[in-house]
């Protein structure tokens, strides 16, 4: 894998000497910094760090299990197209779950709000950040079990066809 060499990256792509599994490392790699990225733009309030932190760990274990499922449903080094498929099928499935998500955390937020009087505003603020984080990582892990079932089908081969 290059870091910084794109020169040497962009001649071993032309080549075709770059693996699938390489190409697996490559999104992992960017992901993690774009990870990393959020991570430090949600610091807005030092108090909300372990949430922040614990939040960006467990995306972390999302991001890197469900890339390593994915990899495999896609056929693992003997695969096709794997980066190809999993950004193709990123948008729709994100999407999808987006709308899904909003409706749903909309739904958790209006019962929630019933309740804020038995709560003082730091307990309040506290639990809808923890709410927050949950239907963050439900999304996550909905998108990534998703995609993951999107590839497995796409592998699937086709059951015969009945004359």
């Amino acid at each position: 894998m290059y870091f910084w060499r794109t020169d040497k990256l962009i001649e071993d792509l032309k080549q075709n000497r770059v693996s699938q599994n390489e190409f697996k490392n490559y999104y992992l790699a960017s992901s993690i910094i774009v990870l990393l990225g959020i991570f430090a733009s949600s610091q807005i309030e030092p108090e909300e760090l372990k949430i922040s932190f614990a939040l960006f760990l467990i995306n972390l274990g999302l991001l890197i299990s469900w890339t390593n499922a994915i990899f495999k449903a896609n056929g693992g080094a003997q695969g096709h197209a794997f980066l190809n498929r999993i950004i193709a099928l990123y948008l729709p499935i994100m999407l999808k779950t987006t709308a899904f998500v909003i409706v749903l955390y909309s739904l958790i937020l209006s019962i929630f709000n019933r309740f804020e009087a038995d709560f003082d505003k730091a307990q309040f603020a506290h639990i809808k950040t923890l709410i927050s984080m949950a239907v963050d990582i439900f999304s996550s892990f909905l998108v990534y079990w998703r995609i993951c079932a999107a590839v497995k089908k796409i592998n699937c081969p086709q059951a015969a066809v009945k004359s």
